[in-house]
């Protein structure tokens, strides 16, 4: 026997989705290279990518030699399933006033978007990107620091494109804070001081994120481009008779896809609703991530 779910529409809930989703896409983008898709997987399985190597201009006015253009195959294991679940009883779906949208999809959106930049940036240590490019306190770090940092990336041939600062909100304040950032007319725009937001500073696009790991070493942000870090997202498989509905909703623009199910449990009569995605991560480039950390 089918169950009435009063009205509620899946597909429009999931669809309800992107207007949460899409403030965390541009971060996810420029910090990582990003393999999204609406593809089925499972967990375990893996997905291979390519970064590629970066070439050196050579003096055309003389004899010119062919260089080779290198990729390398970057393999990354989508060993992470991850999304939120929540119940209703009969009477609680029953009442109109509540709100899905407040209480299921932003908590779980900005949940799983917040666990993929998570796992993404406990790969971010010395071991794997090396010496970090500034180390200080958070009072100490201000607009020279980041043309310094711009220039370390520059010497070691990272492009110019693209590039970002991912801090930690104490870093991003006093980055604020500088004078030579929080003068209108040097962005020729006052949205530092109206909006607390950056544009970009010696080239960096500068994002603030709260949830930065230490990762054992003082970690408090990092620079650089996406291809330092990779992630790949695909979608669970459905289960065969699934007693209930599957709805997909996909980002037009970057392919991010989150995968929705609704079931009714007779058992403990409730409503459930769950969101999820399988992903993975996985170092790139390591050259094109320069650490920063505390004293």
């Amino acid at each position: 026997m089918a169950n009435s779910l009063n009205g509620v529409n899946l597909a429009a809930i999931a669809a309800q989705s992107l207007d949460v989703l899409l403030p965390k896409l541009p971060l996810l983008r420029s910090v990582m290279a990003t393999d999204f898709s609406s593809d089925v997987a499972t967990q375990g399985e893996s997905v291979t990518t390519r970064v590629a190597t970066a070439t050196t201009a050579q003096d055309f006015t003389a004899a010119a030699a062919d260089q080779d253009a290198t990729t390398t195959a970057k393999t990354i294991s989508l060993s992470n399933y991850k999304g939120t679940r929540i119940a209703f009883s009969d009477s609680e779906w029953s009442k109109s006033s509540v709100n899905l949208n407040e209480v299921f999809i932003k908590p779980a959106v900005n949940g799983i978007a917040n666990a993929i930049i998570d796992s993404a940036l406990a790969l971010v240590t010395n071991a794997n990107y090396g010496a970090a490019g500034f180390t200080g306190a958070a009072g100490t770090f201000d607009a020279d620091d980041c043309a310094d940092l711009a220039a370390a990336l520059t010497s070691g041939n990272v492009p110019q494109d693209g590039r970002f600062l991912l801090i930690n909100p104490s870093y991003y304040a006093n980055l604020a804070k500088d004078a030579s950032v929080q003068q209108a007319y040097a962005y020729g725009s006052p949205s530092v001081i109206l909006e607390n937001r950056i544009p970009r500073v010696h080239g960096l696009s500068v994002f603030e994120y709260t949830d930065i790991p230490a990762n054992s070493e003082a970690l408090v942000g990092m620079c650089g481009t996406n291809q330092g870090l990779l992630v790949a997202t695909r979608l669970p498989a459905a289960p065969a008779n699934y007693p209930g509905e599957i709805e997909t909703v996909t980002d037009p623009d970057s392919g991010f896809s989150l995968q929705f199910r609704r079931w009714y449990s007779a058992d403990d009569r409730k409503y459930r609703m769950e969101v999820g995605v399988i992903y993975g991560v996985a170092v790139g480039v390591a050259g094109n991530i320069k650490r920063i950390v505390s004293e």
